[in-house]
């Protein structure tokens, strides 16, 4: 094995869990801290895998003696970015099977019980592809049938088998549409005997054992799992992107007391006031503005701006892959580029999905007493030429290496690899063997 592939296999190597870094002072530079508001020549303190203080020049003098400082000095700080609806550490390659951990294998549309953080894998080669992009944190969603399962909130913390996950069970994720009977109307339907199913079910659960109640419409781990979401615990997060699909998640939401999440939202637009009355978070893509399906037909590019203006709190993400999730700044640039404010397109991907989720407390924002999620940026996060310089999670400071950080710098100079005159010349690579480059004698 090459010496270079040495280097890799040691930079992305799983880091063992351990306790939270060292105290670190972060000095100068622009904080935006989340909520909109913004510190000129911010000072944050960090201490325990948490933020310790967050103000400005003054606090400087607080931090003692034995502290690492970073000069952050002419860079922009913000909360580290928060991924919503993915399949990170759920799936690694789309075309291998072995790969995939996402959803259960079953007929049934019910599958409240399955729980995303149980097939985390905190080894995957995406974490870090997505942590040195700014994004520190990921509502991690099962996927398929019509209840898909239970959303795990997961600190994007490398190779950290137990330390990775922050909270299981943040959110009953599920799908309308065609997403069971062939009809938006069956689906529905069947989403309703589900949720009365389960409401039964918590008051009689010892009849259920004795085996003296009617058959119901799904299994008793998914009528349990369905508790926390009808109690009003935890959101449920429908997909849905035609409005009158949404219209009618809302009159769901509001006949069994349901904190609901909109996720895709193509034509949410179009019900933006009952959205906004509601309180229901819109999780969207801006750069879906193309009729994917006939749900989309609405779409358009300044969805974002339109559901903002009206007062329905925006949470931009990447929907289409677990690959890409570090573009979500991508799209919080485009959203901006088509009226949404700057301020709120950086709240969509920090505070505001941090909220959707119920995790506000912890996440999304730089405040004292919150999870140390921190990202320095050598300019404009919303800008395509810039990048992380440094990225904090939990405290932490970590390593800014990834799968495709080492692949660029490995083949950064092609002439170390390619002869420059003719193929005929070509020098052998040198991470494969001089025979490689030799003929293999005709097979007898």
């Amino acid at each position: 094995m090459s010496h270079i592939l040495l280097a890799a296999l040691t930079l992305l190597a799983p880091a063992p869990a351990k306790a939270a870094g060292p105290t670190t002072l972060v000095t100068g530079g622009d904080l935006h801290v989340g909520d909109g508001t913004v510190i000129k020549n911010a000072t944050v303190l960090i201490r325990e895998g948490k933020f310790a203080g967050v103000g400005g020049p003054e606090l400087a003098g607080s931090a003692g003696g034995d502290v690492t400082r970073i000069d952050a000095a002419g860079k922009v700080l913000t909360p580290g970015l928060i991924a919503a609806d993915n399949q990170l550490g759920l799936v690694e390659i789309d075309l291998e099977g072995s790969t995939h951990d996402d959803a259960r294998a079953t007929d049934h549309p019910v599958r409240a019980a399955y729980d995303a953080s149980r097939a985390f894998h905190a080894e995957s080669s995406l974490i870090q592809v997505a942590a040195v992009g700014g994004v520190t944190t990921a509502a991690v969603a099962p996927a398929g049938g019509l209840l898909s399962g239970q959303v795990a909130w997961v600190d994007l913390l490398h190779g950290d088998h137990r330390g990775a996950l922050a909270r299981a069970g943040v959110a009953i994720d599920g799908n309308l549409g065609h997403s069971w009977g062939d009809s938006r109307a069956a689906a529905l339907a069947k989403l309703h005997e589900v949720l009365t199913d389960a409401q039964v079910f918590r008051g009689r659960k010892d009849a259920y054992e004795r085996a003296q109640t009617r058959p119901f419409a799904a299994h008793a781990l998914d009528l349990q799992a369905l508790q926390p979401a009808l109690a009003g615990q935890v959101p449920l997060t429908l997909t849905a992107d035609r409005a009158s699909d949404i219209l009618a998640a809302l009159d769901l939401a509001k006949e069994y007391k349901l904190r609901l999440v909109v996720v895709g939202g193509a034509e949410a637009w179009k019900v933006a006031s009952e959205l906004a009355a509601a309180k229901v978070p819109v999780v969207l893509q801006p750069s879906r503005n193309l009729p994917s399906s006939f749900d989309a037909l609405g779409a358009r590019l300044d969805s974002a701006a339109l559901l903002a203006a009206a007062g329905v709190p925006v949470v931009i993400s990447w929907l289409d892959d677990s690959h890409n999730i570090r573009n979500i700044t991508q799209e919080a640039g485009l959203a901006v580029a088509n009226g949404l404010p700057w301020d709120r397109a950086l709240r969509a991907i920090t505070l505001e999905p941090a909220l959707a989720y119920g995790q506000g407390a912890t996440h999304g924002s730089v405040a004292a007493g919150k999870v140390a999620n921190l990202v320095i940026w050598d300019g404009d996060p919303l800008e395509l030429s810039s990048r992380p310089t440094q990225v904090f999670v939990r405290g932490r400071a970590i390593p800014m290496v990834s799968r495709q950080t080492l692949l660029r710098d490995r083949y950064r100079k092609l002439d170390n690899f390619v002869g420059t005159k003719s193929s005929s010349s070509a020098r052998p690579r040198p991470d494969i063997g001089a025979a490689s480059t030799t003929a293999a004698p005709p097979q007898k």
